[in-house]
């Protein structure tokens, strides 16, 4: 199951901005629910329960801060991500001091807000593996070897997620190394238990998300064999190395049967285009790796993706300018473009103008006309 998020927001503009450059599906994130001013913000968390909130500083009512504030007092830890206007330092200290997560300025850049709401990921994954604390994690992180394993896990579920098999059974070994030394080749059973739990949720959540079959992936293999005391810490992971190194072929199978329909592709950016859409986020929604998409895109149109979707934003921001006379400081975002210097640089380098060198040509020709 997704993360769920929500946003909370007074400017309708932010919000969709917030919804546009955030990778939710990649990131296994929801938006489930947004508010226009903290005190709605704060019953629309009551009422969900979000495992991430995303609220800005100054809204009427009630603002993020207060927000915030009421939510720790009340014993709520939920992730929270500031997002503000305002370059102040009280208000940064204020967040700091609530222990949010990060504090976001605007124009809000999409590398900065998905970096963040994947810190918020791994957050409540961490939180997730260490709240049962049973016997096993009391032992098992005894020594304090504990941030080398969850590193090695974190880039085990990547390298899952983007396929890479080679990577996978390397960490597999490196996992192997690090466990071995702190408890042996026959722990106790209930860190056994642990460490295969901890790697098999995973595991299902990618199946989940690539819809593939967890039926031919599994094919009758007996997954409670762990709490058999014949096995040892090799076994296990080697049972588990190959759940992952089949499920990564199985998913594999299932994304080359179609041929890509490029076609398709080209429809959905021109339906999209305006939303800011990215590589990752189009080749998500045609359940392909992004690597595939790019390729496969430039072998049949003769022009990469990027090329491609800049020259749809171009030639209706063009359009925009010369025949609707829309405001130049809109055109941008109109466009897919929240950064708006931006905007103007791609313009100028795709029409050797600026957006009002065009308006400014256009209006002197039609001065001239008879």
């Amino acid at each position: 199951m997704p993360y769920k998020v929500v946003i909370i927001d007074d400017e309708p503009w932010t919000r969709g901005v917030v919804l546009n450059l955030g990778q939710w599906s990649l990131l296994e994130l929801e938006v489930v629910g947004e508010a226009a001013d903290g005190e709605t913000g704060l019953e629309l968390i009551h009422k969900v329960a979000p495992d991430i909130i995303l609220t800005d500083v100054r809204m009427p009512r009630l603002g993020g801060i207060e927000l915030v504030q009421k939510l720790r007092s009340a014993g709520d830890d939920t992730p929270v991500l500031i997002i503000s206007g305002y370059d102040d330092f009280d208000y940064v200290r204020s967040a700091l001091k609530l222990g949010v997560t990060d504090y976001l300025l605007k124009p809000i850049k999409a590398q900065e807000l998905n970096q963040q709401l994947q810190r918020c990921v791994n957050l409540l994954r961490r939180r997730s593996d260490a709240r049962p604390r049973s016997d096993m994690q009391a032992g098992f992180f005894a020594e304090g070897w504990d941030d080398r394993y969850y590193a090695i896990r974190q880039k085990l579920e990547t390298a899952l997620r983007v396929g890479n098999q080679q990577l996978v059974g390397s960490l597999f070994d490196d996992l192997h190394r690090l466990i071995r030394s702190h408890e042996g080749e026959q722990p106790a059973n209930t860190v056994m238990i642990g460490i295969y739990y901890a790697l098999l949720l995973p595991l299902q959540r990618y199946l989940e998300t690539m819809g593939a079959s967890k039926e031919e992936v599994f094919a009758g293999k007996n997954t409670i064999f762990v709490f058999s005391r014949d096995n040892s810490l090799g076994q296990m992971l080697d049972f588990l190395r190959d759940l992952y190194l089949t499920a990564i072929r199985q998913t594999e199978k299932h994304r080359q049967r179609p041929r890509l329909d490029i076609p398709a592709v080209c429809r959905y950016l021109e339906e999209n285009y305006a939303k800011g859409v990215t590589l990752e986020q189009t080749a998500d929604a045609f359940h392909v790796t992004k690597e595939y998409l790019s390729k496969a895109f430039k072998q049949e149109r003769g022009e990469g993706f990027s090329e491609y979707v800049t020259s749809l934003r171009m030639k209706r921001a063009y359009a925009l300018i010369t025949e609707y006379d829309a405001p130049l400081k809109e055109v941008g975002v109109m466009v897919g473009y929240y950064d708006l210097a931006h905007f103007y640089k791609t313009f100028k380098k795709y029409f050797g103008k600026t957006p009002g060198e065009v308006r400014e040509s256009l209006k002197n020709d039609n001065e001239t006309t008879p």
